[in-house]
């Protein structure tokens, strides 16, 4: 009897531990979870404590000026596009006026060179810009009237020359000259320049 019973309590406590045994191997998946909970916690609270860098004075104050020199070379290039290429200056369209008179006066083409020859340009610079720059004057003359006197140089294949103008518009808006005059040069660059006086001093 006390046999049987003995072997009744040794198979109850072999089936308590493979139940145990059963309920174990889910322990450390909770623990491991639990683990990586905590330390995913650490890195936020860690990283939550880093201060950011604040942007100081200078700093802010650099990263204004070039907003507003990027803003500037903006505004330039906008304002050179409209006014070479939409709105032409006074200055250019006297010019351009100009020149095409002097392109078919005979007195010029003898000494200058052939309308298809001669080359202008504002300034004797070796600065492409400055070049191209007119040098001008605008004024208005006792009876209200605006004028605009121009200087630039031509040069031929038989010679160079200095243009000196001063137009005016009519009660027509066209163009008229003041005076006209060229000194030319011949292309030699000896001798004295002899003044053309193509339309004369009024």
């Amino acid at each position: 009897m006390q046999s049987n019973q003995g072997t009744g309590l040794q198979g109850l406590r072999h089936y308590a531990a493979a139940a145990n045994a059963q309920e174990q191997p889910k322990q450390p998946k909770e623990q491991s979870y639990d683990s990586l909970e905590l330390t995913q916690e650490k890195i936020d609270a860690i990283t939550d404590k880093i201060p950011q860098r604040p942007v100081g004075v200078v700093e802010g104050t650099s990263y204004t000026l070039i907003i507003l020199a990027a803003f500037g070379v903006l505004a330039f290039v906008l304002y050179h596009v409209l006014t070479s290429l939409i709105f032409e200056p006074t200055a250019i369209t006297c010019f351009n006026h100009t020149l095409e008179r002097l392109k078919h006066d005979p007195r010029i083409t003898v000494r200058i060179g052939g309308a298809d020859d001669i080359r202008a340009w504002g300034t004797n610079s070796e600065s492409r810009v400055a070049r191209q720059q007119i040098p001008h004057q605008i004024y208005k003359d006792a009876n209200g009237v605006e004028h605009v006197r121009i200087q630039f140089y031509i040069r031929g294949p038989s010679g160079t020359g200095m243009v000196n103008a001063d137009m005016y518009k009519d009660g027509q808006g066209q163009w008229q000259y003041t005076y006209l005059v060229v000194d030319a040069s011949p292309a030699s660059g000896s001798g004295v320049p002899q003044r053309l006086a193509i339309i004369t001093p009024r």
